[in-house]
C-alpha cells in the first residue's frame, strides 16, 4: 500500500473514532451518521482497491522480469546467429542474410 494512502486511511479512521466516541458523550461533531458511514465505506473500498492494485503492480512485475529474460536470450541467440554468418560467409553476402554491418 502507498504510504500517502496508509497515512489518509490512519488519519480518516482517528477522525471517524474521535467522532464516535464524541458522540456517545452526547456532543455533535457536525457530521451526520450518513456521512460518518460513507467515510468508514469508504475506507473498506480504498484498502480493498489498494490490495488490488498491489496484486496488479506484482505480476505486471513478473511479467517484466520474463518479458527481460526472454530479451535478454533473444539477444544471445541473434548474436550467437550473426557471429556464425560473419565467420561462415565474406562480407558481401551478410546483407543477403540481413546483416547490414560494415565489419
Amino acid at each position: 500500500m502507498y504510504q500517502g494512502v496508509r497515512d489518509q486511511l490512519e488519519k480518516t479512521k482517528i477522525i471517524i473514532t474521535g467522532i464516535k466516541k464524541n458522540r456517545r458523550l452526547g456532543r455533535n461533531a457536525g457530521v451526520t451518521d450518513l456521512e460518518l458511514s460513507k467515510m468508514e465505506e469508504d475506507c473498506k473500498r480504498l484498502e480493498a482497491l489498494s490490495a488490488d492494485l498491489e496484486k496488479v503492480q506484482e505480476e505486471a512485475r513478473i511479467i517484466s522480469e520474463k518479458t527481460h529474460e526472454v530479451l535478454e536470450g533473444l539477444k544471445k541467440k541473434t548474436k550467437n546467429a550473426k557471429r556464425a554468418i560473419k565467420t561462415n560467409y565474406d562480407q558481401t553476402w551478410w546483407i543477403k542474410f540481413g546483416i547490414t554491418d560494415k565489419k
